[in-house]
């Protein structure tokens, strides 16, 4: 007290007037006088921890944190007895600029002043408390040890231009790219976003030149897009402008979320339609989705843009619309900014930026793995060096999960964004992603038709992905590297199709599917229903033969089947005769349970006298080996 006293005395009437006066100016919003106020004042008194505590301040609002923390050292280290909780201020701000030891000291400088009591005993005060001193633990153990590399390059001039790209956005072939861009137009003072499009060339083994997304851009800003698997539709982000509104859009808030769609007849994008139910007032941004294009994640503020926001999930209905939003549940949002969301293809692996979560200062980016219970687990910090204490966001993660692509301005001036490429490190991979393309077509007339598709786990029943194959372009679904998998295909007027897989390794694969009309006579062969090794009794767990033979039943009620079985050669032909039959008899009674009428089920078993393959082979006797659905 007694040293605050003799500090304050050396305080020249001439430093408080100029001092008063900057605090008007700066009431007046004339940041340049109350600067250059404030330099008169320490000039006259260089003790005046006052005005070091201003001057920190007016340079934070010009978001120059590093001579922020200059001014507010000085001030602290004269007097600060009037502002203890200065001391976590500047750890605050040593975190944001990477200055992680300065900021650990200023931490334990707080803990020991009256100040900090009364900071940590308030609940909204002690989550920023904890957020700082979490994250400065966390940056000064990742900064110890061997340098880290980081295998990264920038994509090319192709993709890259001289002005900023960010937020990216791949099909689910990795082979065309959305991204958005700043650029100033000739015609206009003001910059704005466009939405740019390349592919990738095969035979050239590289990206086209980008090119803008007709339909879609207007003179207005469009940006963060996220493309579906098949390249077919686009989310993204239209936001209102000042006097223009949301010009041929229409919006609920200061930032909304649309879907265009690509039109094969035209060769471009319709302007975009609001989504709906997932917008609000507020702010939505940043959109991604599933590989199927039927789960949607997306970032709300809370209040304002930059003020908080969450994560927020919505699911795509049966009629095209999308659900009620809600937050993400688990352990992604906190009180502070999650945003900048990239779900990867295999549904439940999500990257994200965060400043509410440990980590290098201002957003880092973070993963985190969907549970069994449905909630995303807790994240992990990507790390150093791809992590650093400024602002990572706008990354995506390819299919196959060996690499990521972010916006980043290394090695250009700040905000001059570049999309680069780097090598993921393999704690923070998700599981690897193929592609199963195909299409579906009548069998009898060979033209392209509409169906559903979904890929389903063998084991479990659980839902892969589900979309729609069209008349006009076929399908794309997520194809799991790992695990047995069931391929059904289904519309209204036709047998279903299911074919059962294992997957052993990342490939790409292409099917046609051929799909016969409901018509007596017509039949398909169910190859994948599991029995008990030479007996009738089906195994335990998920038969997907058999609950998709169900489900296609109850969709067609006025169809009647035979249900009948087959074996291969191996053994007596009594006794195979005796197998199928009994085969088939447990297959209707699967589905007398499961509430399908009996009176439309007959049963009949042939033994090994119909085979379809050779049964030299044990592939060949594997297809003989089956229980086949006729049409009655």
């Amino acid at each position: 007290m007694f040293l605050s006293f003799l500090l304050h005395a050396q305080v020249s009437k001439g430093a408080v007037k100029a001092f008063n006066i900057a605090l008007d100016a700066y009431d007046a919003q004339d940041y340049q006088l109350a600067h250059s106020k404030l330099d008169k004042a320490l000039s006259k008194s260089p003790n005046y921890a006052d005005a070091y505590f201003f001057k920190s301040q007016l340079y934070k609002d010009y978001m120059k944190d590093s001579l922020a923390i200059e001014s507010l050292k000085k001030g602290l280290n004269i007097d600060d007895s009037k502002y203890q909780r200065g001391w976590f201020e500047l750890a605050e701000l040593c975190w944001g600029e990477g200055r992680y030891e300065e900021g650990m000291l200023a931490m334990e400088s707080f803990e020991t002043t009256k100040a900090y009591d009364k900071f940590v005993s308030d609940s909204t005060t002690l989550k920023y408390y904890l957020r700082t001193k979490k994250s400065l633990d966390f940056a000064l153990r990742q900064m110890l040890g061997v340098k880290k590399e980081f295998n990264a390059h920038r994509l090319s001039d192709n993709v890259n231009s001289q002005d900023p790209e960010y937020y990216p956005s791949l099909s689910l072939d990795s082979k065309v790219i959305i991204m958005t861009r700043r650029f100033k137009p000739i015609s206009s003072k003001h910059e704005q976003e466009d939405f740019y499009i390349s592919r990738w060339n095969n035979s050239s083994n590289s990206w086209s030149k980008s090119a803008p997304i007709q339909g879609i851009n207007t003179p207005y800003n469009e940006g963060a897009a996220a493309i579906s698997g098949d390249g077919a539709t686009i989310i993204f982000t239209a936001c209102e402008a000042l006097g223009n509104g949301y010009g041929k859009r229409d919006g609920k808030g200061s930032c909304d979320l649309f879907e265009s769609n690509f039109d094969l007849k035209t060769g471009s994008w319709s302007i975009g339609e609001n989504l709906g139910a997932p917008n609000s007032k507020m702010w939505e941004s940043q959109p991604t989705l599933s590989a199927d294009g039927n789960f949607l994640v997306f970032a709300r503020a809370r209040h304002l843009r930059g003020m908080g926001s969450d994560l927020f999930g919505a699911y795509r209905q049966d009629d095209g619309s999308w659900s009620k939003p809600f937050r993400l549940p688990g352990e992604i949002n906190t009180p502070f900014e999650e945003e900048s969301p990239f779900l990867h293809p295999d549904g439940k692996t999500l990257y994200f930026s965060s400043n509410g979560h440990p980590g290098m200062g201002h957003l880092d980016l973070f993963v985190s793995h969907l549970g069994d219970d449905g909630n995303w687990g807790e994240p992990m910090n990507l790390g150093y060096p791809l992590n650093t204490h400024d602002d990572e966001n706008s990354l995506i993660v390819e299919p196959a999960g060996d690499f990521a692509l972010f916006a980043t301005d290394r090695g250009r001036e700040k905000g001059d964004l570049d999309l680069w490429r780097f090598r993921l490190n393999e704690e923070v991979k998700p599981d690897a992603i193929g592609v199963l393309s195909g299409l579906v077509v009548d069998n009898q007339t060979s033209e392209l038709v509409e169906a559903s598709v979904v890929l389903l786990n063998s084991e479990s029943g659980e839902l892969v992905a589900r979309v729609e194959s069209g008349d006009d372009k076929g399908f794309v679904l997520p194809l799991p590297a790992e695990g047995r998998y069931s391929f059904e295909v289904d519309k209204k007027g036709y047998l279903f199709k299911l074919v059962d897989f294992q997957m052993k390794g990342l490939e790409d694969q292409f099917v046609e599917v051929r799909l016969d009309r409901i018509e007596a006579g017509a039949s398909i062969d169910l190859k994948t229903i599991r029995f008990e090794t030479g007996s009738s009794e089906l195994k335990e767990g998920y038969q997907a033969d058999l609950v998709r033979l169900v489900n296609w039943l109850e969709a067609n009620p006025n169809s009647n089947v035979e249900i009948i079985g087959h074996t291969d050669n191996v053994g007596s032909d009594k006794s195979n005769l005796i197998l199928s039959s009994n085969r088939a008899r447990s297959v209707k009674s699967f589905l007398v349970v499961a509430q399908i009428d009996s009176q439309r089920l007959t049963t009949s078993g042939k033994g090994s006298k119909e085979p379809i393959s050779t049964n030299d082979s044990e592939e060949g006797r594997a297809e003989n080996r089956r229980v086949e659905i006729l049409i009655k």
